[in-house]
């Protein structure tokens, strides 16, 4: 699911975090990460971190060992001044699935598997690498069952920015969920006014906590006949999910259709593509 993971387990377990009192998103995260990197002593937010405005560029760790890679992640001070710039980072859900798992206690793996993919009946969904099942798992420029992210994947344990494997049936799912539709509601009022609703300052691209809310020229591979409430995300080997509460409707499109970094325009046409499948499926839907 690769950059997926960020929303379907990361946010989500932020979201059920901040339900049960254990997380405010408006708090400093040297309140739960107490040697987090800062630039001239400015605080950074958790909602910094879910928006994408704490500072952090999305430069990549190579350390392979787990306990000096997350020393990197953690004390490496950000490049910009938190709340100055907009900046894609794998880096802030690495640190959001750091302090789900400092708030309770438990490996992030686990907690998903308990709090959300256990209750939603999500039994295909887990992180990699996969060993087993591997018929329902596609190839991309990793063979099928290994993390095509390189971080998650040296990491060497589950990280909250990519490396989680899922199928269309269990995505339905989760889903379902968040528009309710489900009989297991894993989130309530405070999680769903932030996962669900725009929590990024003015100036900044229109995010969720973690949940994109951009226009099609934005987001290309958002369909163009989702309303404005619509919250979506997508992952560097083909997949886009997008979810619209006002018209109670979700997409789901999985490819395996990886980018390469010099090949922009190649991305560019790909989410294009996936965003017009989404609008064909919808168009049957009201037809």
């Amino acid at each position: 699911m690769a950059s997926v993971t960020k929303v379907i387990a990361t946010a989500t377990a932020c979201g059920i975090c901040i339900d049960r009192g254990l997380l405010n998103p408006d708090a400093p995260v040297a309140d739960y990460i107490g040697n987090i990197g800062t630039l001239n002593n400015t605080r950074i937010l958790v909602r910094d971190l879910a928006t994408h405005v704490s500072g952090f560029s999305n430069q990549k760790v190579s350390n392979t060992d787990y306990y000096s890679f997350l020393k990197a992640i953690v004390e490496t001070p950000p490049q910009w001044l938190p709340r100055q710039r907009f900046e894609y980072s794998c880096r802030n859900f690495i640190l959001l699935g750091h302090i789900v798992e400092l708030v309770t206690g438990t490996a992030l793996a686990t907690f998903c598997k308990k709090n959300i993919f256990g209750p939603l009946g999500m039994k295909s969904t887990l992180f990699g690498p996969v060993a087993n099942n591997l018929k329902l798992v596609v190839p991309t420029e990793q063979p099928a069952g290994i993390i095509s992210d390189g971080q998650a994947r040296i990491a060497g344990r589950p990280v909250g920015n990519a490396g989680l494997f899922s199928t269309a049936e269990d995505l339905a799912r989760f889903c379902q969920m968040m528009l309710c539709g489900s009989k297991k509601e894993l989130l309530h009022g405070k999680s769903r006014l932030w996962l669900m609703h725009a929590c990024s300052y003015p100036t900044f691209p229109l995010h969720a906590f973690g949940w994109r809310m951009l226009k099609c020229s934005e987001a290309l591979d958002r369909p163009q006949i989702m309303s404005h409430a619509a919250i979506g995300h997508s992952g560097w080997t083909g997949q886009s999910v997008w979810i619209d509460p006002e018209q109670d409707r979700y997409v789901i499109v999985l490819t395996n259709r990886t980018h390469q970094l010099d090949h922009s325009s190649n991305y560019d046409r790909s989410r294009s593509f996936r965003g017009a499948v989404g609008d064909i499926l919808l168009s049957h839907l009201k037809a």
